[in-house]
């Protein structure tokens, strides 16, 4: 079968768009990839951070019966971490505020660390059970702000899209049938966190 030069030429293009369409559906899929790997990154590095400042938030609730000289070191991390928290909550910079004061504390404090500098100001003063309740207010305020970031159900779903593998079961207390089941976390509500 002798084909003609046009016949050929079409071929050609046939086969060329082809390819390309083949390497544009890889470009973007491998893009796809990229742009999750600098976003997982990004929220693994907030994730330590944060992991950090609640261990230290809950360690200073729970040891709240001390005095302020015995919290002082944990008080110290405390500043430490919200000046690194500087970098994953830049200022809120409007026209002209502050504009006399060095780039990272220019404008207004972002409310993450609002709550930071609120749980870091409350445990200088004496323990209550009103300061206690308000310190876990705080970290909570403080995770809910730092969960909207990650979006844990968002990511999860990304993984899933990626790997065909989603790891989480979507079950909660209320979906659990079997009475031994129940009996055995039953104990749970009985912290006084569980009553707040």
């Amino acid at each position: 079968m002798n084909l003609g030069s046009t016949e050929v030429t079409n071929l050609i293009s046939y086969v060329a768009l082809i390819v390309s369409a083949t390497l544009a559906i890889f470009y973007l899929r491998d893009r796809s990839h990229a742009k999750y790997a600098i976003e997982r990154d990004y929220c693994n590095q907030l994730l330590t951070w944060h992991a950090s400042v609640v261990d230290l938030l809950i360690e200073l609730c729970v040891s709240s019966g001390r005095n302020v000289e015995e919290k002082h070191p944990s008080l110290i991390k405390l500043s430490s971490l919200i000046e690194q928290g500087r970098f994953y909550f830049p200022n809120i910079t409007p026209e002209n505020y502050g504009q006399d004061k060095p780039p990272a504390y220019r404008g207004y404090r972002n409310i993450a660390l609002d709550f930071l500098v609120a749980s870091y100001n409350l445990h200088h003063k004496p323990h209550t059970e009103a300061n206690r309740k308000q310190a876990i207010n705080l970290q909570r305020q403080f995770t809910s702000v730092v969960f909207e970031i990650v979006r844990p159900s968002d990511r999860l779903s990304t993984i899933r899209k990626l790997t065909d593998k989603y790891f989480v079961k979507n079950l909660s207390i209320e979906d659990l049938e079997r009475r031994e089941q129940i009996d055995a976390v039953s104990h749970m509500w009985d912290t006084p966190e569980s009553r707040d």
